[in-house]
Formats: structure tokens, C-alpha cells, sequence
């Protein structure tokens, strides 16, 4: 079974995402802070990650760095359309941006395209 990162300073947000995801049969870690991610980083048991941006300063940058040198394929999620966030975003090593609100059905999409 695949496993998804998900980071968020929303609890809500991980919780519902968490939730559907394993509805959906995929395995979750969960990440709420810079602290948790870095244990997590650590012994890096995930295949793909998904990172709410919103709230976390200019550091985040860095992490998508780590999963890039990594190798961990990963998506970051924004509240906004915003062309500096999706150049910054693909720059670090993302696959791309997904703007808020998530549209279901493309979410799934882009999960089965990132794990084949």
C-alpha cells in the first residue's frame, strides 16, 4: 500500500485529507510542523507528499529542497493562484501547485499519476 505525506498548519485540513485518503487506500503521515517533518525526513518512509504552504515562512522552501534531494515526488497546495508561488514551487522540486479548494477527482488523478 502507498503511503502520502501531508503537511499542514491546519489540523483540520490534515485530518479531513488523511481521512479521505485512506478511504481511498492509500497509507498517511501526518505533519503539522517544521519539527514533525524533520522526523519524518529522517528515515523517509513515504512515496509521494502533499504541502499546505499556508502559514509557513520562507523556510518551507528548504524542505521541498530536501524532498527534491530526496527524490519524493510532491505537490504543493496554495489558497491562491499566485505566479511567484508556482515558480518558486517548481523551482524546489515540485511536480506542481494545486490551488484550494482541492477538486476531488483531479486530486486522485494527480496521486495515481505521481505513483505509477
Amino acid at each position: 500500500m502507498k503511503t502520502i505525506l501531508i503537511l499542514s498548519k491546519l489540523t483540520k485540513n490534515v485530518e479531513l485529507m488523511a481521512d479521505f485518503l485512506q478511504k481511498q487506500g492509500y497509507n498517511t503521515i501526518k505533519a503539522y510542523s517544521y519539527k514533525d517533518l524533520d522526523k519524518i525526513l529522517i528515515d523517509p518512509h513515504f512515496d509521494i507528499a502533499f504541502l499546505d504552504i499556508a502559514g509557513y515562512d520562507k523556510n518551507i522552501w528548504d524542505y521541498c529542497e530536501k524532498l527534491k534531494l530526496l527524490n519524493k515526488p510532491f505537490y504543493v497546495l496554495s489558497s491562491c493562484n499566485n505566479p511567484k508561488i508556482k515558480e518558486e514551487s517548481l523551482t524546489r522540486g515540485a511536480k506542481g501547485v494545486i490551488v484550494k479548494p482541492i477538486v476531488i477527482k483531479e486530486f486522485l488523478a494527480i496521486i495515481q499519476s505521481l505513483l505509477r
